[in-house]
């Protein structure tokens, strides 16, 4: 039984949520909407110049977007195991091909460096047993910090292998990377890395928190390495099922309520933004 001043942090902390699920997310939803029927023309044309400007402003909207996406999925992963739907599904085809179309969609100005991430040549089968949306949010995070963080120029490589009892995946991405004094505290709550050779990022510090958390949601682990000043990489592995269960064979009672959640988190279809800053 919380105490009382325990249940106030609760409670604040439940408040804190909803108002961003409502407040915020739903009037920056109509913006990011708007912003792309005009650069649709649907009002009619739009001038080059404007039309940059709207591409800025849908950047900005984008950046917010994905933060309280942040707070949202930290409500879900703190919601804890029950609220896992795990499927069959592959990998490449169902979570990370969607998810590298949708940043190329939001962000066009980096779809020419979306397109040139690749696989490691030693992944063979990408077949798997998780959580589709839970793993979408993963790899979300992972490549979108690959953005911010990595050199323009450089290479984003994600990978898959089987070791044992358990699926193991990684992404790469070349870049600053991250101190070795710092590589302990990228998966705590909050933390944001601060590098004087990086320009500062906007972010909640919860992206690779959520990260973590959905990989022990599913009994797995995970870990970073880093060659600082030429890459960082995300490895974590997924426990295989000793059996084939059949797609959609592991479900709760809260299924229906998470199914809905998510669905009022995903993004209107189509619009776009000009890049990450």
């Amino acid at each position: 039984m919380p105490t009382t001043s325990m249940q106030r942090k609760i409670d604040l902390y439940e408040f804190l949520l909803d108002f961003i699920a409502h407040e915020i997310r739903n009037p920056l939803n109509s913006i990011i909407m708007f912003g792309n029927l005009l650069t649709e023309g649907a009002y009619g044309a739009v001038p080059q110049n404007q039309t940059e400007v709207i591409g800025r402003m849908l950047a900005s909207a984008y950046r917010i977007e994905h933060m309280t996406g942040d707070f949202l999925n930290l409500r879900r992963v703190d919601g804890g195991e029950e609220m896992l739907h795990r499927e069959w599904l592959d990998l490449k085809t169902d979570v990370v091909d969607v998810t590298l179309g949708d940043l190329s969609a939001k962000f066009p100005d980096h779809a020419a460096r979306l397109g040139r991430v690749r696989r490691e040549s030693r992944c063979a089968s990408t077949r798997i047993f998780a959580d589709r949306q839970m793993l979408l949010t993963i790899y979300d995070n992972l490549f979108f910090n690959a953005l911010k963080y990595g050199r323009p120029t450089g290479k984003i490589v994600w990978g898959c292998s089987v070791r044992g009892g358990a699926w193991e995946m990684f992404v790469t991405n070349e870049g600053q990377g991250v101190k070795p004094e710092a590589l302990g505290k990228v998966f705590t709550k909050f933390y944001r890395v601060q590098d004087e050779k990086l320009p500062p990022q906007p972010g909640t510090g919860l992206g690779l928190y959520n990260v973590q958390r959905i990989v022990r949601l599913h009994k797995g682990t995970i870990r970073a390495a880093s060659r600082y000043g030429r890459d960082f990489t995300v490895r974590f592995t997924l426990p295989r099922p000793e059996t084939s269960p059949a797609v959609g064979a592991v479900r709760s009672a809260a299924l229906p309520a998470a199914r809905a959640a998510r669905a009022a988190q995903k993004p209107a279809a189509g619009v776009k933004a000009r890049r990450p800053r």
